[in-house]
């Protein structure tokens, strides 16, 4: 107890500049020493009563405090991590590289089949490792067809789906006016699969379900989906190849295995981030840039991450001199560039 104190003063300490929070710590103390007192020495019940009388008046005190401290961080932008891939969800397509050719490829194996499959529910599965640009391509795929639907829904699962969040998400991106206020509803996970059945069953949608890490999730959202035979579509994303086999639900639904960038690829990607005014590439930064994009391997958000590192952000735009490429270089570490696979990079 006295541990978990002396942490949350240390914190009150840090987060103000008000001279109280030491008095407090004083009188915390003192309370603490005069307390273990009365049970060592085994005072009289009523005496213990009392001291536990005030420290639940000191325990509310904290308590204000905490909250008081609590909404002063809030305000000042502390708060929970945002999800990386947020920025994959809303990038402009113009900005991505390479990734024209494989949305078009993937949206003609997804909405251009024969007549007799034509009407029935499809399915899509993107899979991959981690950086490969999943989400990002999903997204690219379902912003080009989505006006052929009468509803869409592009909703993230993660590691540890809270299910009722993913389906009230499903049902108020489907209709944002009708399940305006679903997210205070009190509704348990069979209502709201009851509630999703109906309102899909007339429907021609198409659902994203983006970066699903645990099957038995999968097989709860799936229920969901029922097959009004009109030409709906599902896409998922994984990093798994168990559960991309699991979202399929017949033999005419698909398994896309995204590829890293070809090195033609990977080089405009990260030379349009370091050089926005479209210039070329130095001569003297040729090879060290060649290095670093192979160790790289072709994923996109390691190219990224390591162009974003070089990139110059000062008002001159002046492109950092080779020594510091060269420090970038040898903090990477080995990597690909002795034959690992890009799971260790």
């Amino acid at each position: 107890m006295e541990d978990a104190v002396d942490a949350f003063i240390v914190r009150v300490e840090e987060d103000s500049h008000d001279r109280g929070s030491t008095n407090m710590k004083n009188r915390v103390k003192k309370f603490l020493k005069k307390t273990t007192k009365l049970f060592t020495k085994g005072k009289a019940l009523h005496q213990i009563s009392d001291a536990i009388k005030e420290a639940r008046r000191l325990a509310k005190e904290l308590g204000d405090l905490r909250q008081r401290y609590m909404i002063d961080a809030q305000a000042k932008g502390t708060g929970d991590a945002i999800d990386p891939r947020l920025k994959a969800v809303y990038k402009d397509v113009t900005e991505l590289v390479g990734i024209d050719r494989i949305r078009d490829e993937l949206i003609k194996k997804l909405c251009d089949c024969d007549e007799r499959s034509d009407d029935h529910l499809r399915t899509m599965s993107i899979v991959g490792f981690g950086g490969l640009g999943k989400t990002t391509l999903a997204k690219a795929v379902y912003d080009k067809i989505k006006v052929q639907f009468d509803s869409v829904a592009f909703v993230s699962v993660s590691r540890n789906p809270d299910m009722t969040k993913i389906f009230k998400r499903i049902l108020y991106e489907l209709d944002k006016n009708m399940y305006a206020t679903i997210n205070e509803a009190a509704r348990d996970h069979k209502q709201l699969l009851d509630e999703l059945r109906k309102f899909l069953q007339d429907k021609r949608y198409l659902i994203v379900i983006d970066d699903i890490w645990d099957e038995e999730a999968w097989e709860f959202i799936k229920c969901a989906f029922s097959d009004s035979c009109l030409g709906s579509r599902v896409m998922t994303t994984t990093r798994i190849g168990s559960i991309s086999r699991a979202c399929c639900f017949s033999g005419d639904d698909i398994i896309y295995q995204i590829k890293p960038l070809t090195d033609d690829d990977s080089k405009i990607l990260f030379c349009k981030r370091i050089f926005p005014q479209g210039s070329k590439c130095p001569v003297e930064l040729e090879s060290v840039s060649k290095t670093i994009l192979k160790k790289c391997g072709g994923v996109p958000l390691a190219i990224i991450t390591i162009a974003s590192i070089l990139a110059s952000n000062g008002e001159d735009q002046q492109v950092k001199p080779k020594y510091q490429w060269d420090i970038i270089l040898g903090s990477i570490g080995r990597g690909l560039a002795e034959g690992g696979s890009a799971k260790d990079m």
